[in-house]
């Protein structure tokens, strides 16, 4: 009895024993202090592009941020904020682009990313549809690079905001200033015969839209293809101009009166719905017209061998 109890106690204990020595095997194999991580610039950079180049922009931004801020002084510190800016651009997020852009500008008045950054800053409001503030900042690259290398894309971009806000003769006219030696010359040039073909849209005439309107409720739907619409305009009108004389002729003035003031909102907006009609009726003839022509411009941000920003425009027609 006193021996078997003996093993019993004793097989936990060599369990125990060899946990602990395994334990300390492992410690000892083990190094004390985790291995430092050394940051190379060039592995960073091309961390960033790589993640970039998969449309991950947001942790782009954040690696081209850390690349700036653990190589301050390095020769690509430019080119990485540049792509920054690209990167929130690409993200939609315009305003945090444009600011990225207007410090290259700042630090770079007169250099290559200045023209990028004038360039890009188009660019940005170009796509979110802001006109007036793109044709600002294309007019400000030619005008103050008129040398440039971007100098034909800036032209091909701002006939494209004419083209946006149906200039069509402005649109051609620029397109036409392309230089025939620029790889831009034959799209621009296609362009240019393409968009003077907007003057001869079919388009409608709001005024005349809301003389027939005026004439007769519903024709000024009708004339631009809304027959629906205008039947509707017709009848409601009319039911509410033969219940106004019927309570007339039945001497019920006061709920004439008010069928009378009732009817007259119902006819101004008859007229105001047609001429409404209208330019809905030009837009989409204008939007249909431009999305049949083709705007290849492919804005792409590149490493050239010599370490600095390339800015590619390629068109295909």
């Amino acid at each position: 009895m006193i021996s078997g109890g003996t093993r019993k106690t004793q097989r936990p204990m060599n369990r125990k024993l060899l946990i602990l020595l395994t334990l300390s095997i492992i410690l000892c194999a083990s190094p004390v202090l985790p291995a430092s991580v050394v940051i190379d610039d060039a592995a960073q950079f091309h961390f960033a592009m790589e993640l970039m180049d998969k449309g991950d922009f947001a942790r782009a931004v954040l690696e081209f941020e850390r690349f700036t801020h653990f190589f301050p002084e390095n020769a690509r510190v430019p080119q990485a904020r540049t792509l920054k800016g690209v990167c929130f651009m690409k993200a939609g997020r315009y305003e945090e682009a444009r600011e990225v852009f207007l410090r290259l500008l700042k630090t770079h008045e007169r250099g290559l990313f200045a023209q990028k950054a004038l360039f890009l800053m188009g660019e940005s409001y170009y796509q979110q549809g802001i006109s007036g503030e793109a044709e600002y900042y294309f007019n400000k690259l030619l005008k103050e690079f008129p040398d440039s290398s971007l100098r034909n894309a800036a032209l091909y971009r701002l006939g494209w905001t004419k083209i946006q806000k149906n200039e069509w003769k402005a649109a051609s006219q620029i397109f036409m200033g392309a230089e025939n030696t620029s790889p831009y010359y034959p799209g621009a040039m296609a362009l240019a015969r393409a968009s003077l073909k907007g003057e001869a849209l079919p388009l409608k005439s709001p005024n005349l839209a809301g003389g027939l309107a005026a004439v007769l409720p519903g024709l000024g739907h009708a004339y631009v293809g809304r027959y629906r619409d205008g039947g509707v305009a017709f009848i409601v009108n009319a039911l509410f101009i033969w219940a106004a004389v019927e309570a007339f002729h039945q001497d019920q003035h006061v709920l004439g009166g008010m069928l009378t003031f009732l009817e007259l909102g119902w006819y101004s907006g008859n007229i105001y719905s047609a001429v409404n009609a209208t330019h809905k009726y030009n837009r989409k003839v204008c939007r249909d017209f431009r999305s049949r022509l083709k705007d290849d411009l492919d804005l792409k941000i590149l490493l050239t061998p010599d370490r600095q920003v390339g800015l590619t425009v390629n068109f295909h027609f």
